[in-house]
């Protein structure tokens, strides 16, 4: 049973999420393309992504024992989020007063510092969320937060073309401008969120705290922790095939297979769609068969998405391989997300989930940078191949990771919320 106190967080969560969606739509999806409209090459592209994937991420640890240390989480939260939503102002207007030649650099260093401020409350973030949700709702829960939030990053996404049909630069300025007004609604939304603050310990335990959080008590700790290690290499190595071209797919749209940015904005609103009509299926069968098993599957489809972009004939093709995308991803994200919830202990939390997104953030940067300079060696269309393939080999590591308890599902499975919901007619 949920009581009113846990019922008003996840309300104000939701809000957080939804405001927060509609600022990442409207920019994260167009920021290559503005980099693109600035003369910026598919090397500067891979940069653009992996240098503020690299620092943010790298970054985790030591964010990871802030999150530990400081009595009230909200805080450092707070001023990365005021930080990364003031900064995409900076982005859409700075290039513009430099020479030339330097707006493409302006808009990097720009761009890392952005997501360097906005990870600094990453991992307290995520303790806070296995606080405030019942492990026993969290399936349908985020499923459920994901479709509201999926369904105002949709709206945000038609929005965004109707202004990119505005008259250049204006557009992408109007754009970010409204962005950061609408994280900034976010922000506030976050903290009317009662979060319990990390208080009352005795000198004792603060003290054994803090050794916890030695470089070496810290390897040590991860180190024991099997599952957990092993959880982040099949990450790590999955997270480099999926990079090795997702940050180029918006230029090999525009470029090889001629379409336009604002036609572009259809194309992830196709994703998002399925986004939303896909959640509450994959909550019902994560909530039954466990995280693992979801993953394993739905990474199926996605490690599939680099090879439909490489059979593409048309721009057209691009709202169908992007409405499958957003199916598969969603089941993905959503399992990956509460398995990393599951095999982290609620001690010392916020330093597991530093570690794994500094990974993520080098894997993430390898990745780009690897696909940004072999894109102008071999052309993007065959790094899709190169994709799959890495993919392919994460998914199966990922398949061996010991979730513990998972139910066996076989792929028949993924017709059980189908199959129930006929049954109760």
């Amino acid at each position: 049973m949920v009581d009113s106190k846990a019922k008003r967080n996840l309300k104000m969560n939701t809000l957080d999420g939804a405001f927060a969606s509609v600022s990442d739509n409207l920019t994260n999806p167009f920021l290559g393309l503005f980099a693109l409209s600035l003369g910026a090459s598919p090397s500067q592209i891979g940069m653009l992504n992996a240098f503020p994937s690299f620092l943010g991420n790298i970054l985790q640890i030591p964010y990871g024992v802030l999150a530990e240390r400081v009595k009230n989480r909200k805080i450092p939260i707070a001023i990365g989020a005021l930080i990364n939503r003031i900064t995409w102002v900076l982005i859409v207007f700075i290039p513009f007063l430099v020479a030339p030649e330097y707006a493409v650099p302006a808009v990097i260093i720009l761009a890392t510092f952005r997501v360097a401020a906005a990870n600094l409350g990453v991992p307290a973030w995520t303790a806070i969320q296995a606080e405030i949700v019942p492990k026993s709702v969290r399936g349908r829960y985020y499923a459920n937060r994901n479709i509201i939030t999926a369904s105002t990053g949709l709206l945000a996404m038609i929005a965004a073309s109707r202004i990119l049909a505005l008259s250049y630069p204006g557009n992408y300025q109007v754009l970010f401008s409204l962005a950061c007004v609408m994280g900034i609604f976010s922000l506030i939304s976050f903290l009317q969120i009662r979060v319990e603050p990390l208080a009352g310990r005795t000198a004792a335990s603060a003290g054994k705290k803090k050794r916890s959080l030695s470089p070496k008590a810290t390897i040590n700790l991860i180190k024991n922790n099997r599952a957990f290690s092993y959880y982040c290499f099949a990450a790590f190595i999955w997270g480099m095939g999926v990079n090795l071209v997702s940050p180029l797919v918006s230029v090999y749209f525009i470029q090889d297979l001629q379409g336009t940015a604002q036609y572009w904005a259809y194309v992830q609103a196709a994703s998002t769609i399925a986004t939303i009509l896909c959640q509450r299926y994959w909550g019902q069968l994560s909530d039954v068969f466990g995280q693992k098993n979801i993953m394993v599957k739905a990474g199926i489809g996605a490690a599939l998405v680099p090879f439909w972009w490489f059979i593409a004939p048309t721009a057209l093709s691009g709202i169908l391989i992007n409405f499958w995308n957003g199916f598969v991803w969603g089941g993905f994200n959503l399992a990956s997300f509460n398995l990393l919830l599951e095999i982290t202990p609620d001690e010392s939390r916020s330093m597991y989930v530093g570690v794994y997104n500094s990974l993520m953030g080098i894997a993430a940067a390898v990745g780009t940078l690897a696909g940004g300079f072999l894109a102008e060696a071999i052309g993007i269309k065959f790094l899709f191949l190169l994709s799959f393939a890495g993919r392919g080999l994460g998914l199966w590591l990922i398949s061996r990771v010991d979730a513990g308890s998972d139910t066996t599902m076989r792929f028949r499975d993924l017709g059980y919320p189908l199959n129930r919901g006929r049954a109760q007619l």
